[in-house]
């Protein structure tokens, strides 16, 4: 069952909403790590601003292109319109690694010169705030991206928590600087390590949606699953996924009762394509193909739920 227009507009509304706070509390975070890097003399941490400015730039472009790829599906995109979200982060992670390879070229540079002094502690108490700050955003986006079942804001999350975890190497390298003196490259390293992650989390996800890579192995496990627990489909196989923007599209055969009427199975098909989008929610629609389960589908496919089911009871009995 596709979501209705109402349905699009509310997940849209709501995720440009928390997109803003995330925007504002970035704003804030990028002038905190960039002013106490300049004075502290970390430029890790400085490294880390112009990450969480980068992250505001993809703030923007998700409050913009939301409008875009959060409507529903038409006659010209029957898929929906979640490529407009890959093309968005392929772009943010394009410009995130320029300003990678031009802040690692200044690190490297330094590299022949006078090693520069160890980074403040003030860099340091930087950077927890900003793990903090991030780990928080992350708990609350995550909420608010189940509660209205957007793999988009769900993805967007997960943007959070990369950044919380990009400040830890400059908290890190900034204590290390503090123990051990004569590691005074440290910094720089940490850096170049920031920048060339972040855009390594950005692009290649982007780069495996655009060419249709397979969306997720695991939801196809659990879709599986799901069917040996309907005891009204017989057999399950040709799963296949892929993702689009936030969210994925499956599509997979299932086998029922042969005696069985089209409207029966259809009804069986359609009870499972809704538990399947209510249960996992990223998953925005399935397409079901219904299959008899013959004597002929026992040869070619012998391991089937039903016998997985029965091989399962007869353990359990002995």
């Amino acid at each position: 069952m596709s979501e209705s227009s109402d349905q699009h507009h509310i997940k849209g509304k709501a995720i440009r909403t928390v997109t803003l706070v995330g925007a504002v509390l970035n704003v804030f975070l990028a002038v905190l790590k960039i002013g106490i890097g300049k004075v502290a003399g970390s430029q890790a941490l400085v490294a880390d601003g112009v990450h969480s400015l980068s992250d505001l730039m993809t703030d923007t472009a998700i409050m913009v292109g939301s409008r875009y790829w959060t409507a529903p599906a038409d006659s010209s995109h029957p898929y929906g319109h979640g490529k407009f979200e890959t093309l968005t982060n392929a772009f943010i992670g394009l410009m995130l690694a320029l300003v990678g390879i031009g802040i690692g070229w200044d690190a490297i540079e330094t590299l022949s010169e006078t090693p520069p002094p160890a980074p403040g502690m003030l860099a340091f108490y930087a950077a927890v705030a900003s793990i903090v700050i991030k780990e928080l955003l992350f708990r609350w986006t995550m909420h608010k991206a189940k509660h209205i079942h957007s793999g988009a804001l769900r993805a967007n999350a997960w943007h959070h928590r990369s950044d919380a975890l990009s400040s830890v190497p400059v908290a890190v390298a900034v204590i290390a600087n503090a123990i051990f003196p004569s590691l005074k490259y440290l910094d720089q390293i940490a850096a170049l390590l920031v920048k060339q992650k972040a855009a390594y989390d950005i692009l290649w996800p982007a780069f495996k949606e655009l060419t249709d890579a397979r969306g997720s192995a695991e939801v196809e496990k659990r879709l599986v699953l799901m069917a040996e627990e309907d005891k009204d489909i017989r057999e399950i196989h040709a799963i296949r996924s892929r993702q689009t923007g936030g969210s994925l599209l499956l599509d997979c055969h299932i086998l029922v009762d042969p005696e069985m009427s089209i409207e029966n199975a259809h009804t069986i098909s359609e009870r499972f394509k809704q538990n399947i989008i209510t249960q996992m929610d990223n998953v925005i629609d399935v397409v079901i193909h219904i299959e008899p389960y013959t004597c002929e589908e026992r040869l070619v496919n012998p391991c089937s739920v039903d016998e997985q089911r029965h091989q399962q009871k007869n353990k359990s009995n002995r």
